[in-house]
């Protein structure tokens, strides 16, 4: 008469099951935790991309909408030109622009970029161009981090590129009309031609390296 055999797992066949469905789970998770560390990585690029992407194209309009337009500071200072470099940035005359709030969109502005000692890009606004004080400047805001430092070129006609915006032979500035019937009274400000042909601007950046925008005045 024959003897029916056990049914089951021997201790050696259970150790190695559960040695397989350790090994599963393991992986399982390490894949869980790729794909999740992925899309943090994939959500932060797409944030900095689209920072990025805002803060060139703020920077490219305001230097595409330069006024030939001197800026009279609040007080008995001395009009500045129309894009003045100045330490860690420059600033810029500039026409109203509709679609970059809340900038007026008539009459002319006055724009500065600079680079703080924090690392950050940032920007400002003068709603005129004769101030009648300084607490109408708008307060400083942050663009885009992680910018170390802002070069600035200007092509004037002749001399070709130089450092900074200073027109190797600069023409005098002349008085404006007492009336603009497009942009309203201009009787503070003074029209000036002392706008280079082109502006090369170069920041440098810790996630992106140096990133070059040049845009034709003239």
């Amino acid at each position: 008469m024959k003897v029916q055999s056990d049914a089951g797992l021997s201790l050696l066949e259970l150790v190695v099951a559960m040695a397989l469905f350790a090994l599963v789970a393991v992986m399982g998770l390490q894949l869980m935790t790729g794909t999740l560390r992925m899309r943090d990585r994939l959500e932060t690029s797409s944030t900095e991309t689209a920072e990025l992407s805002r803060s060139l194209a703020l920077l490219r309009a305001d230097i595409a909408n330069a006024a030939p337009l001197l800026f009279n500071p609040p007080g008995d200072s001395r009009p500045l030109s129309a894009l003045l470099s100045t330490p860690g940035g420059f600033e810029i005359s500039v026409s109203g622009q509709s679609d970059l709030p809340p900038v007026d969109a008539l009459g002319f502005h006055r724009i500065e970029w600079r680079v703080t000692s924090e690392g950050t890009l940032t920007r400002q606004h003068w709603p005129v161009l004769a101030p009648a004080n300084a607490t109408a400047k708008s307060p400083e805001q942050t663009v885009l981090s992680g910018v170390s430092s802002l070069s600035l070129r200007t092509y004037w006609p002749v001399r070709g590129w130089v450092d900074g915006t200073n027109d190797p032979n600069p023409a005098p500035a002349t008085t404006a009309p007492a009336q603009d019937s497009d942009r309203g009274p201009l009787a503070a400000n003074g029209y000036t031609d002392q706008l280079p042909v082109a502006v090369e601007i170069t920041l440098r950046t810790r996630d992106f390296g140096n990133l070059r925008l040049v845009e034709v005045l003239q």
